[in-house]
């Protein structure tokens, strides 16, 4: 037998943990195998194909065509695999050691000879992978075991990829092609495993992701799947395939350990007294319940964590929150107990965290065409958190009564079954149902409001706001009510009709989620007190207040509503000559929601429209191109484009549930307006935290307080995102004499075009005037509360991204591998979706138009990023392998945008905004004689000449500095993984492997060096206080600046310090 070289790399680089991209197919968890039997050059039709899964004994048999070609789907993932063909007249030919990945077709092109019977394995043959599925980094167990993850977070595998960014400073957030992390899917078996609800900035429905690392047989990150299969995204695809139980039994344990000691105390000039400890075990096992027919995988995984807090007051922290003393702590704490018979439960400097993860998977060989698989995941972790602690001015810091511990428990189960139903027809069914609970519970309980102290010893510019340092106690205001509960389930339908050079692919789907939500800010209370001194009285300046109404029970506030999802596809793969594929696909999402939001007849009145929309009956067509060409046996291009529809937070629907203006209430009641609602004696003279009963009745009965109430809503016109992604895709295998052949040389670019976007815009805000720059400014809409917003979700076409990335991956037979990759990124966007509620997706971006967000260089964009590997791994004695694999990553810093600050509360005096005041992008006056600028004094105004002579802004004279044009520091971090494995007495093959993970090697050399310093969200930097100077009419004619200050790249410290850890794992 002979087999025929004809793509770019050797079928053992399908699984690399590196840069090089490798093609995948879809969003499956099976594999497949395509081919063509040939002699002397001639198609040899009717040949017998035996597909053998040596580990379990699963096999499948099919045979040629005319063509001679042949095909088989639904195979398991890995192997390895043997593949022989027998035919009349002719020697058997076998390849053995074949490895599959979850949905790229192997094609093994085989040539049949008539005297001599040959055996061949797959790393001999040039690169066996299909048709191309857009750029993709795919790692194997192996790989994933040799990964340093301090964390054993399934987030450290995606960065491997060229286009992945992991965020340190937000729940490690995977960015994906300058993406948000809530616009990614995550997928374990099949299920849908994102947080796609929406409130984990991680992307993940729990901190530490829902399945253990001993238990992933593959992991794969797709940037573009251009495959129909693939949707319900805008980032990218992550997915997992779970490991298979075989004949026989395999397993082990592992037990890994860190705490203080082993960690880095000082990054740059800081010095950190950290106090802690951490550890992780569990076990996995695989083996047969029934030779031949029925296995089994178990893996369980648990953490326990101390985590300690950066910032705060005394030793211990990294990052002072100025403006305290003990003193000032100590008496806030016992006038909170004297006057209010509160408990603040003093500071806080450690959080505590718990995981557990629980997989279990059954694999039943029904017969040689019918195969069965069965998962079950759960996984619960808890978290605790700090609250309301504040480095830039106004300060702030709160309380341990001020946090909360989140609960989050997800159980969830898919079932797969995989037929062969003749030589060409396949199917595929897949049931999937998950329940997903999340509880955050304050610690110091639901029977108290929130209580903010400020600390000044006089009353500030703003009475209702504190210019300095405020200490915060009670729960704080977005855990008085708060609860969550999803449920999805979902049916997928695949058929395939496969001749080997001609594959038409059916598919639908249906997806139902349940969606029970529970939150309601504000329905304890929050007090504010301008001073400590009427904190000692009791007499606050503030007090807000939320509620369902008219029952003033927080619970009728909930939202309860479903979200119903349909999909169908058709899709073509052609082999159009021996070295062209191409694949042609149509998907078609359509949405559906069976409750609506309650009519809300002042906001009609008000608009003209109803809030009643939502996502009923919207729907998307998602058209879908990729083709490959070996142009030499040594190069490979591959090209592809299409749309990606869907991926929306289903938060995003919950808000116009949750914030009707119908079903609840909130007042804002201070010593300027009380009297007028007749609450001012809810101000004074406190000795409770109870509500009175004079603010109760203004929140529930007062109309015109009704009729202002605060609405989200969708755009009776929205459509669903959707994102038009092109890339193509170079490889090359180049032979480097003397430094050896097979070295892998890549390029590929991404074009990432926003069809239509989200962003919300406040519809109470109107334009009334303009402001000295050319901006607009704007007012309340007439007869309406000034203070209050309505929010709309709508639509964006602004924003696009381009990536240009070259790698190159190289590996020795004596066990070493190198590999490196530079991407050099350009984003540009409108809105950054950064969050989960209405009001901080409209208020965290940057603006010009104070009720429009800016459109320009994406936050984001990490300009260039540099990514390289080495792994070694070689038994010096016996098979005990030492394995060493080292991973570094250099990226340019974070963008942020240079500001101007409103300092009004509420309805901003100089923009007409509510919510979005710190984040206007500067004007820079022309000069000391700008007619639109003037400073309050000499000093601010020398201030603000020496910051536009050190941040480069000379060029933005008499203009407004663009959106994000500043960047942060440059970030370096590499990461270390140190394996050696001993021989275990008694147990055949068994192995005892110490090992060690270190995170941010630089410190650990350096204190200098693997620093992360940025500004901090929303990643904008006020340079200056803005006021309006002068007016005409409703026009304000001239800004005055005020209170100059630099940007403030913060030293993220607990990020910046090195971290070991230690462990032990037993396998056999």
């Amino acid at each position: 037998m002979q087999l025929r070289y004809f793509l770019a790399a050797s079928a053992a680089s399908l699984s690399l943990a590196t840069a090089i991209a490798t093609p995948a197919f879809a969003q499956e968890t099976s594999s497949s195998v395509r081919g063509t039997v040939v002699a002397a050059g001639q198609p040899v039709s009717g040949a017998t194909v035996t597909i053998v899964h040596t580990p379990s004994g699963t096999t499948s048999t099919t045979t040629t065509d005319q063509g001679g070609n042949f095909s088989s789907n639904g195979l398991r993932v890995g192997g390895p695999f043997s593949v022989s063909v027998e035919a009349d007249g002719f020697e058997a030919a076998t390849v053995n050691d074949l490895f599959l990945q979850a949905g790229t077709p192997a094609r093994l092109p085989i040539e049949l000879q008539a005297m001599q019977q040959i055996v061949v394995t797959a790393s001999s043959i040039n690169n066996v992978a299909g048709l191309s599925d857009g750029p993709t980094t795919s790692l194997n167990a192996a790989k994933i075991a040799a990964t340093a993850s301090i964390n054993r977070d399934v987030r450290d595998l995606a960065r491997r990829d060229p286009l992945v960014t992991l965020d340190l400073t937000n729940a490690r957030a995977i960015e994906i092609a300058g993406n948000n992390g809530r616009f990614n899917r995550f997928s374990v078996d099949g299920m849908q495993m994102s947080d796609d609800f929406g409130l984990n900035n991680g992307g993940l429905p729990t901190s530490r992701g829902p399945v253990p690392f001993d238990a992933i047989e593959q992991f794969t990150v797709k940037v573009a799947p251009y495959d129909i299969a693939e949707g319900d995204l805008q980032g990218g695809a992550i997915n997992v395939v779970l490991k298979s139980g075989g004949n026989k039994f395999h397993g082990g344990g592992f037990f890994t350990y860190t705490d203080d000691s082993l960690t880095g105390s000082k990054t740059k000039d800081r010095t950190v007294n950290l106090d802690f400890t951490s550890k992780q075990y569990g076990g996995w096992m695989t083996g047969p319940l029934v030779k031949d027919k029925l296995f089994f995988m178990l893996a369980y995984e648990r953490t326990e964590e101390g985590r300690p807090l950066e910032s705060g007051f005394g030793s211990g922290f990294a990052n002072q929150v100025p403006g305290l003393t003990q003193a000032l702590i100590d008496q806030v704490t016992s006038v909170a107990k004297s006057r209010f018979n509160y408990d603040t439960q003093g500071l806080i400097s450690t959080t505590q965290e718990q995981d557990e993860k629980i997989v279990g998977k059954l694999d039943w060989n029904i017969s040689d065409d019918h195969r069965a698989s069965l998962t079950y995941i759960r996984n619960v972790g808890t978290n605790q958190f700090q609250q309301n602690t504040f480095l830039t001015a106004p300060f702030g810091l709160g309380y341990q009564s001020n946090g909360y511990e989140l609960r989050e428990e997800v159980n969830s189960g898919t079932l797969e079954v995989n037929s062969t139903w003749s030589d060409t027809f396949s199917t595929t069914v897949r049931g999937s149902y998950r329940d997903y609970n999340r509880a955050q519970t304050p610690f110091g309980g639901n029977a108290f409001p929130q209580m903010q102290v400020c600390l000044d010893s006089v009353p500030g510019a703003s009475a209702t706001g504190c210019d300095g340092t405020s200490l915060y106690f009670g729960p704080d205001v977005s855990r008085h009510s708060n609860a969550l509960n999803t449920e999805n389930l979902s049916v997928d339908v695949t058929g395939r009709y496969d001749t080997g050079d001609f594959k038409l692919t059916l598919t639908g789907g249906y997806t139902r989620v349940n969606v029970y939500n529970l939150f309601l800010q504000r329905s304890l209370g929050d007090f504010y007190f301008d001073t400590l001194n009427d904190f000692v009285n009791g007499n606050a300046a503030r007090l807000r207040y939320g509620n369902a109404v008219p029952s003033n029970d927080p619970n009728d506030a909930a939202a309860r509503f479903n979200t119903t999802n349909w999909t169908f596809g058709t899709q073509v793969d052609w082999q159009v000559t021996p070295t062209v594929d191409v694949m042609v696909g149509l998907r078609y999402d359509l949405f559906d929601n069976n409750v609506l939001p309650p009519l809300n007849a002042n906001f009609v009145s008000r608009y003209g429209f109803s809030n009643r929309s939502t996502f009923k009956g919207r729907g998307a067509f998602q058209p879908r191109f990729a083709a490959n060409w070996e142009a030499t046996d040594r190069l490979v291009f591959r090209v592809g484009a299409g749309v990606f529809a869907g991926g929306t937070p289903d938060v995003y629907l919950s808000n116009v549930f949750s914030n009707t203006g119908q079903l609840t209430n909130s007042v804002d009641i201070n010593r300027a307006n009380c009297a007028a609602s007749g609450t001012c004696g809810a101000l004074s003279g406190l000795t409770s935290g109870t509500i009175p009963a004079s603010v109760v009745n203004f929140l529930t009965r007062n109309t015109a307080s009704l009729a202002a109430a605060p609405a989200d809503n969708i755009d009776p016109k929205l459509k669903i995102a959707q994102k038009f992604k092109a890339t193509f895709q170079a490889d090359y295998k180049a032979d480097l004499g003397p430094l050896g052949d097979n070295w892998l040389f890549g390029a590929q670019f991404l074009y990432d075009n926003t069809l239509q976007g989200y962003m919300w815009r406040d519809l109470r805000s109107v334009a009334i005037g303009t402001l000295p720059d050319g901006r607009t400014r704007y007012g309340p809409i007439g007869g309406v509360a000034t203070t209050n917003r309505d929010l709309q979700l709508t639509n964006t076409s602004d924003g696009r991204s381009l990536f240009g990335t070259f790698r190159f991956q190289k590996d020795w037979d004596f066990g070493l591998g190198i590999s490196g990759s530079y991407t050099r990124a350009d984003v540009k966007d409108r809105s950054a979706s950064t969050s989960s509620t209405s009001s901080s997706n409209y208020g965290n971006n940057a603006f010009f138009d104070p009720n429009l967000p800016a459109y320009g260089r994406s936050i984001y964009e990490y300009r260039n990023t540099w990514k390289f590997g080495v792994d070694y791994s070689h038994a010096f004695f016996a098979d005990a392998k030492t394995t060493f694999s080292l991973f570094g990553e250099l990226r340019s810093g974070r963008p942020y945008s240079l500001t101007m600050l409103d300092n009004t509360n509420g309805r901003g005096a100089v923009f007409g905004t509510v919510g979005n005041l710190g984040n206007m992008l500067l004007y820079v006056p022309t000069g000391s004689s700008d007619p639109l600028v003037q400073f309050d004094n000499a000093t601010s105004a020398a201030n603000f000449e020496g910051l536009v002579s050190q941040l480069g802004l000379e060029k933005y004279r008499g203009k407004v500095v663009p959106k994000n044009s500043q960047t942060s520091r440059n970030f370096f971090k590499v990461d270390l993984h140190f394996g050696q494995e001993i021989p275990l007495p008694v147990v055949p093959a068994g192995k005892i492997e110490l090992f060690a993970d270190v995170e941010n090697v630089l410190n650990l050399i350096d204190k200098d060096w693997g620093a992360l310093s940025q500004v901090e969200f929303p990643y904008n930097a006020a340079l200056v206080r803005v006021s309006c100077a002068a007016t005409s009419g409703t026009n304000c004619t001239k800004y005055q600046y005020s209170r100059v200050q630099a940007p403030n790249e913060v030293l993220q410290t607990r990020q910046s310090l090195y971290g070991i850890r230690v462990g032990a794992r037993v396998k056999f």
